[in-house]
């Protein structure tokens, strides 16, 4: 199975591909750039972790998506890849610039990534917005890179162990069995009550009688 797989794989996609306008996955929602151009919301914009450069620092590329295509395979089971055409930015220190005090990524839309790379798998895509600077004519080539957050997912940091539930019941059992064994004392020792405290406990007794007839009269 694995092998007619390989195959199938190995003989090309097909020869129609389908291209859509926009496309949901990771918990967002993207649009390529002619359809989001418009639009209030502008889901175009993405961006993918790439290699580690030589300062040991991770290489993020951003872009814009420019077309949406889902490939398919001949064969049985079925099998399909969307992919993302993207126009990237310069991902070096001319075309991105992060300012490491405040957490903000920056990059000039006007310079262009050189080498020819557009396509990406949509799985691996994360969504980010731009803003521009629009009282600030020294930078109108900049826009600021706002990462968007993916909807129905939530991220966690801390986990908490987990609780099991046979180890509660072990607990409970364990207390009901100590609640059920009589009080001794831890050296069998067992002390007589003496005549005093038994004549003061008939005294409260018969105090108790006399108020109660008390507050019948």
């Amino acid at each position: 199975m694995a092998e007619e797989l390989l195959k199938e794989v190995a003989l090309g996609p097909e020869s129609q591909v389908l291209t859509m306008n926009k496309y949901c996955v990771n918990g967002f929602k993207f649009q390529i750039e002619e359809v989001s151009r418009n639009k209030k919301t502008n889901n175009s914009g993405v961006y993918i972790q790439g290699d580690v450069d030589g300062t040991g620092q991770t290489i993020e590329y951003y872009g814009v998506i420019q077309k949406i295509i889902k490939v398919r395979y001949s064969g049985w089971p079925k099998k399909k890849i969307v992919l993302f055409w993207c126009e990237w930015f310069d991902p070096s220190h001319r075309g991105t610039k992060m300012d490491h005090q405040h957490n903000i990524t920056k990059v000039k839309h006007t310079r262009k990534y050189r080498n020819y790379d557009p396509f990406i798998i949509a799985q691996n895509a994360k969504q980010v917005y731009y803003a521009s600077y629009p009282l600030r004519r020294d930078k109108a080539d900049w826009w600021v890179v706002i990462k968007s957050k993916s909807v129905g997912r939530t991220k966690i940091d801390n986990v908490l162990d987990v609780a099991y539930q046979n180890d509660v019941a072990i607990v409970q059992q364990e207390v009901e069995v100590e609640l059920e064994t009589p009080l001794q004392h831890p050296q069998h020792i067992l002390e007589e009550v003496s005549d005093e405290l038994l004549n003061v406990g008939e005294e409260i007794s018969e105090n108790e009688k006399n108020e109660s007839f008390d507050d019948e009269e």
